[in-house]
């Protein structure tokens, strides 16, 4: 996590209290690093305060001064991981917002199997459903903000009728793509290349024949 995330960081991201200071900070980060680690490596269940404590060379008291327990270190590092993503993917929808959907679609993708690459840790958690009901709720705002760009494109482009049916599709659509990369990303680290095809396949088929239905035609 870079400073000036970690100077943003509020009792709002699940802290008990903001860090301040440089040395605070420092502190927090360690925390932060060291469970997105053990998460890593060694999945949730491998996850205790002592444990992170000790791997951030930290007392356990320090993380209890900004953290309540386990759960909202976890939450804290999802919430990072998800922020970030979300940034990456409205600067990917602002950059192609002139794109085909297929181009746009295979971006996405794209930016979905990086994340999943470079981020084990956030990797287990969402696999292990430990997203608390706030970062649900931002999960779901990230795939309505893709869904909703997919949608404006589609009917700019491919001239559908802007419906309530196709934002459903659209939504749907997002929606399985994720599902299919969490499996494809179940038992390997870098995801299995052949779900990985697979889900890729299935997602253009999918947006295709969503194009070629006649329902979304005027």
């Amino acid at each position: 996590m870079t400073n000036e995330a970690m100077s943003q960081l509020t009792p709002a991201h699940g802290l008990r209290k903001a860090p301040q200071q440089a040395r605070s900070r420092a502190r927090v980060e360690a925390i932060l690093a060291a469970a997105d680690r053990i998460l890593a490596t060694e999945g949730v269940e491998a996850l205790s305060t002592r444990r992170i404590a000790a791997d951030a060379e930290v007392p356990v008291g320090t993380l209890y001064q900004f953290f309540d327990d386990k759960d909202a270190v976890l939450a804290a590092v999802a919430r990072h991981h998800m922020e970030e993503h979300s940034a990456a993917m409205r600067a990917i929808l602002h950059d192609a917002r002139a794109a085909r959907w297929f181009d746009l679609v295979n971006l996405i993708f794209d930016r979905y199997v990086e994340l999943y690459r470079r981020n084990p840790g956030y990797l287990a958690i969402r696999a292990g459903r430990y997203l608390s009901r706030e970062l649900l709720r931002l999960d779901e705002d990230n795939n309505a903000m893709v869904a909703d760009q997919l949608r404006r494109i589609l009917v700019t482009q491919e001239g559908l009728v802007d419906s309530p049916e196709l934002a459903v599709a659209c939504r749907a659509g997002v929606c399985a793509s994720e599902a299919l990369l969490q499996f494809a990303f179940r038992d390997t680290a870098d995801g299995d290349p052949v779900v990985l095809g697979e889900a890729r396949r299935i997602q253009r088929l999918y947006l295709a024949d969503i194009v070629a239905d006649p329902r979304h035609r005027s």
